[in-house]
């Protein structure tokens, strides 16, 4: 069972390839589990992990050295907050494997979904349900 802060490898659908038609992501790569709900309890939410410095206008977080070892993940890498992919668990068929890579602390996870509360209150976060 995945649990919130774990990284795992999963074809991960930006939302822009969503946009223009396609339905599964082109590689997997590392996303982290930040959100779990007792109202969808066999649905997670999936944020993407990347090497590349994002835009400036996209809302992202640099993960530390440490973090980055906790999680399994290279230096630097950066999650993307402004965008998840809403996955249900039986229908998961873009995980790579659902084994974690690693995980993120429970205090750098804090400050996650902090920010990602922030930007869903902002209206700055757009979610992709895969099914």
């Amino acid at each position: 069972m995945l649990e919130p802060g774990q990284i795992v490898r999963f074809f991960y659908l930006w939302k822009r390839q969503a946009a223009a038609g396609e339905e599964s992501g082109r590689k997997a790569r590392p996303v982290c589990v930040v959100v779990r709900t007792a109202a969808a309890p066999e649905a997670v939410f999936l944020f993407p992990i990347t090497s590349q410095l994002p835009d400036t206008e996209r809302l992202s977080l640099a993960v530390s050295q440490m973090e980055c070892r906790r999680a399994g993940l290279d230096f630097p890498c950066w999650i993307v907050l402004d965008e998840y992919n809403r996955v249900e668990l039986d229908k998961a068929f873009d995980f790579e494997t659902t084994t974690p890579l690693g995980s993120f602390s429970p205090a750098f996870l804090k400050k996650i979904a902090l920010t990602v509360k922030n930007a869903a209150a902002a209206r700055r976060l757009t979610g992709i349900t895969r099914s």
